[in-house]
């Protein structure tokens, strides 16, 4: 009776056994009835270089002629021509500057006007001169009737010097006529200033125009943009101050500039020079990163190195539009772009010392895919999409697999699946 009730209780202990065994079995498969999947995204990365760059512009500042109100003419950040009204000034008393300008162009007009009498004289010579030029015309004329070509010859030269002298004479006629209009405009413009109290200032140059200074105007120059390095870099503080029509302003106190759109330079820090190496200077250059809007392309016109830091200069002929109120900003030098897929982060698992991913195949089988890292951010991995046949090289090179394909079916959850599982 006892023997019956023992082999009892083994059948029941090795039934209890066997169902325990296929339900551990089988819990994969429950979780992987409704596991979830996703095509690899395709994602350009990039190989970059992040640093800080200080702009160099061509800035022309203009200063006040006197203490009092300005007036905008030309809206900040436009474009404008040679000539054009920039702003109006209303003095409010001091005129000292402008009585000094007006006796600067006063001595300038008296000394051309005594050139201008010592013309005169000339022109006396000129008539002269042209008396002379119709006798020798005269003089070949009847020479070559006579068929002397020497004596000819000999009176072509003194044509010429004639003719020089003629050139010269009224060329210094028309330079002095037009320096002195010039500045007798300038003289009446400036005396009706004085009188009105309102000073109107024009640009000089073509440009864009700004009222925004961050003291860095001088520091930073284009001509002396070849002789910076490494140690003159300084941590640029954004400290711009506008001015602002209605504003009083002070004696010599800047209040526009003409900023130079068509050339302008960046100084690019380099904290490790093996970061920079194969770039030359003549080269191109991209740049893109928080302060960069979309790409940007530029020439390397000089680089300067100290130990194992340094910097580049880089030019550039557009989008100043974009950074000609700025100073300092972060970049990233994109040395290369490479094509990756983008998958999650939480789908990478670690097999046999590879990582990788499970995919599920066109046949509904799982199977393992190692990959390659290129890089990673909080939530994403971008990896290597390998030669044209989608293989990978591991282990130094010596290891060829297939890796990801574009069209692969990956496995959200990993651990509710096994390699060799059928998925519905």
């Amino acid at each position: 009776m006892n023997r019956r009730k023992r082999k009892k209780r083994i059948r029941y202990a090795l039934f209890g056994f066997v169902l325990v065994y296929i339900f551990f079995r089988s819990v994969p498969s429950l979780f992987a009835i409704g596991t979830k999947t996703e095509l690899p995204e395709k994602y350009s990365v990039d190989d970059k270089i992040s640093t800080e760059a200080i702009i160099i512009k061509d800035e022309t500042v203009y200063t006040s002629d006197g203490a009092g109100q300005v007036k905008f003419i030309a809206k900040e950040g436009e474009r404008v021509p040679v000539g054009a009204k920039i702003l109006e000034l209303t003095l409010l008393s001091d005129t000292s500057q402008l009585k000094e300008r007006l006796e600067e162009i006063e001595n300038k007009i008296a000394v051309l006007s005594e050139t201008g009498g010592e013309n005169s004289r000339e022109k006396d010579n000129g008539n002269k001169i042209k008396d002379g030029i119709d006798d020798v015309i005269d003089e070949i004329q009847a020479s070559i009737s006579r068929e002397k070509f020497d004596i000819a010859d000999d009176l072509k030269d003194k044509l010429i010097s004639y003719y020089n002298k003629e050139m010269e004479i009224s060329y210094d006629d028309t330079l002095i006529g037009y320096s002195l209009e010039a500045l007798e405009k300038e003289k009446q413009e400036i005396e009706k200033q004085i009188s009105n109290s309102i000073v109107n200032y024009y640009s000089k140059i073509s440009g864009i125009v700004s009222y925004k200074f961050d003291g860095y105007e001088k520091d930073y120059t284009v001509a002396n943009k070849d002789l910076y390095n490494y140690s003159d870099f300084k941590s640029i503080k954004e400290q711009l101050k506008s001015s602002a029509t209605g504003e009083k302003v002070e004696v010599r106190q800047p209040i526009f500039k003409i900023i130079n759109n068509f050339e302008w330079y960046m100084l690019i820090k380099i904290d490790n020079v093996d970061d920079i190496e194969g770039y030359k200077e003549g080269d191109s250059i991209l740049l893109s990163g928080k302060d960069i809007i979309g790409n940007l392309r530029g020439h390397i016109e000089k680089i300067s190195i100290e130990g194992d830091k340094g910097v580049i200069l880089c030019r550039f002929n557009r989008n100043f539009e974009n950074y000609y109120d700025k100073r300092y900003i972060k970049l990233d030098i994109i040395k290369n772009k490479y094509d990756s897929f983008r998958i999650k982060k939480k789908c990478v698992i670690e097999k046999d010392g590879l990582k990788g991913v499970y995919i599920k195949d066109i046949s509904g089988i799982v199977r393992f895919r190692p990959i390659e890292i290129i890089s990673e951010d909080e939530d994403y991995v971008y990896i290597s999409t390998g030669d044209k046949n989608n293989y990978i090289y591991i282990e130094e090179g010596d290891k060829r697999l297939r890796t990801v394909r574009q069209f692969d079916e990956i496995i959200l959850n990993p651990s509710y699946v096994e390699e060799g599982m059928i998925l519905e």
